[in-house]
């Protein structure tokens, strides 16, 4: 899947086509993300609709884009993992978050540089994600280079998306810098 395609001021969404159970699951995807600047993508878990798509730009195409006079369209309803490679409000230039009902994925956030993880770096990533029905465990790894990074947030994810169901896919956004932001593979999994 491709999210963003080298151009600026993009914003693109690809989700599963039909709403999966999303109280507890494995989620694994590679990525790379090539040419890449600015501005990242996020997993997203939501109830806004199988085309749902918040704004270009910082807004990674999830959330409003705080920094910029773009359109403050967000999606309600989730929850967005986010791979973040431009520093719009003193995120980093390599960061990651956890965030709720389209809120803006800027701040607060984790900062990865001093884990060696660099998004922008070319390298294939991979995304290994767990979640028992009370903690979403995130593990982002280079598979070149091997420098990995770990997460654990807390999160009742059935409660903010409003249903034992949901659509899950991602999100990508571009604003005046830009990238080429590829999902290579994705196998999302229901845990009993």
């Amino acid at each position: 899947m491709r999210l963003t395609d080298g151009n600026s001021s993009e914003a693109g969404s690809a989700y599963y086509p039909s709403k999966v159970n999303v109280q507890k699951f494995t989620n694994d995807f590679d990525f790379q993300l090539t040419d890449a600047t600015a501005d990242g993508f996020t997993f997203v878990i939501q109830n806004a609709g199988k085309t749902a798509l918040g704004t270009l730009g910082g807004g990674l195409g999830y959330g409003p884009d705080q920094s910029s006079n773009f359109n403050n369209g967000s999606i309600g309803s989730s929850v967005a993992v986010k791979f973040d490679i431009y520093d719009n409000e003193g995120e980093g230039f390599d960061s990651t978050g956890l965030y709720q009902d389209g809120a803006s994925p800027e701040l607060p956030a984790i900062d990865l540089t001093a884990t060696g993880v660099t998004l922008s770096n070319g390298d294939t990533f991979h995304a290994h994600m767990t979640y028992d029905g009370a903690v979403l465990k995130v593990t982002i790894t280079d598979t070149v280079t091997k420098a990995s990074a770990s997460q654990t947030y807390t999160v009742d994810i059935p409660k903010i998306v409003g249903k034992d169901t949901a659509y899950v896919g991602f999100t990508g956004g571009s604003g005046g810098l830009t990238a080429i932001q590829d999902i290579l593979d994705w196998v999302y999994a229901v845990n009993p």
